[in-house]
């Protein structure tokens, strides 16, 4: 990063922090409808789930539990997004009545001028590649911009350049590199590249 930042306290899982699922966006013409709510304590569970669709089986990272996920969503500053889709045509529902289910999540923890974003996920299969992600991510700095919040942080695994390339195409800049930020329960380590944008 370029000079020196104080970060503020943040939740950790085994060492390392979860970025963005390894999937580019597609052009907006193919975004499905969405509607975006403020995720809050009792969405815990239901995160735990999307969270654990996002990231399974990715090396740097693993999903967090329920009761993780609350810790988050329970942090000094905490403030998060979720994308609700329509269900499928034909799609089975209780009682008849049909309920969007969540495609992606952006979590972030603001503190003063500052924000970091803790974790940016996509439903992956037909959900990725639509657009979602974007489009929460631009909602959540809308927000933040209108909170007062002036500058967004990150980091990201160096090794997941899809995810590099689509922040870089959001207008974040790397700022620096965290060596061995990333660690896996068997003791291998990643890179993180540290990346951030202004919002005013």
């Amino acid at each position: 990063m370029s000079g020196h930042r104080t970060r503020h306290c943040r939740h950790r899982t085994h060492g390392r922090r979860p970025d963005m699922p390894p999937h580019p966006e597609a052009p907006p013409s193919v975004r499905p409808p969405l509607t975006i709510v403020p995720a809050t304590p009792a969405h815990a569970a239901a995160l735990a789930v999307l969270h654990e669709a996002c990231f399974a089986g990715q090396p740097w990272h693993r999903p967090w539990r329920t009761t993780e996920m609350g810790q988050v969503l329970a942090l000094p500053g905490a403030m998060g997004w979720i994308a609700l889709a329509p269900p499928d045509p034909g799609a089975t529902v209780s009682d008849g009545i049909a309920t969007d289910h969540p495609v992606g999540m952006l979590l972030v923890q603001t503190s003063g001028l500052d924000a970091d974003i803790l974790t940016l996920g996509v439903r992956p299969d037909r959900w990725r590649r639509r657009g979602i992600a974007r489009t929460v991510l631009a909602h959540g700095e809308d927000v933040l911009r209108r909170h007062g919040v002036e500058r967004i942080f990150l980091e990201v695994a160096l090794d997941n350049r899809a995810a590099v390339a689509f922040y870089t195409n959001a207008g974040y800049n790397v700022l620096g590199r965290r060596s061995g930020y990333y660690s896996t329960i068997s003791g291998e380590t990643f890179d993180a590249a540290t990346m951030g944008r202004t919002l005013v």
